[in-house]
């Protein structure tokens, strides 16, 4: 029988920001963040603040090896784009992977590690070097306001002039017809295999300038 961790049992967090704040409200009942939360799924507030510091641990990765767009306290973007070479990357990743093992618990870890290596191998190699959508949220007070499609328009311009090809996953359908709306427009249907669940690798060409 599998008992819950006490609040004890994870390390103390940090006093989240506000925008890792939103991302953990806006992202709360997305699949892949209940299954890397399990261990604190007995007491919302703790996995609330477990899951401000993945995406606090996140940033620090995309603004080393990528981008953060913010918009104000009501969420953000987090790319990984074509400015770091694949050490540095791979350094960074190290060091997000070593924190996420100390704040998720034993079973939310071991979830993390394996949908992210089966979500992995379903990624086609010509997209090893496209620039990657890795998170995108805003808190659900600020939604119908245009702040996620702000977010994401000054990367997708620079991937344009970049010429510079964009995926992302998503496992909300109801987000499907917004992306396609970015010129998402080329998807494939997958299944993680962990959780069970259905998710979509979207992909984005660059678009030429406008003459």
């Amino acid at each position: 029988m599998h008992t819950h961790p006490t609040s004890s049992s994870l390390p103390p967090l940090p006093e989240p920001s506000p925008v890792c704040d939103a991302l953990a409200t806006a992202l709360m009942d997305d699949p892949f963040y209940q299954a890397v939360t399990v261990d604190s799924a007995h007491d919302p507030a703790l996995r609330h603040r477990v899951l401000a510091q993945y995406f606090a641990l996140a940033m620090d990765e995309a603004n080393a090896v990528g981008e953060v767009m913010v918009s104000g306290d009501d969420g953000a973007a987090l790319w990984a784009t074509s400015r770091a070479t694949a050490s540095e990357k791979a350094v960074h990743s190290a060091r997000r992977t070593e924190g996420l093992a100390r704040c998720l618990g034993p079973m939310g870890f071991d979830n993390y590690q394996r949908i992210g290596a089966a979500m992995e191998a379903q990624v086609p190699d010509p997209l090893h070097a496209a620039w990657y959508l890795s998170i995108l949220g805003v808190r659900p007070a600020a939604r119908g306001r245009g702040v996620a499609q702000r977010l994401v328009a000054q990367t997708l311009a620079r991937a344009d002039v970049a010429g510079a090809t964009c995926y992302l996953e998503t496992f909300n359908p109801l987000s499907l017809a917004f992306y396609r709306r970015l010129n998402f427009v080329r998807e494939v249907p997958c299944v993680e295999p962990v959780s069970g669940r259905a998710y979509w690798l979207m992909v984005r060409e660059a678009r030429p300038p406008r003459a």
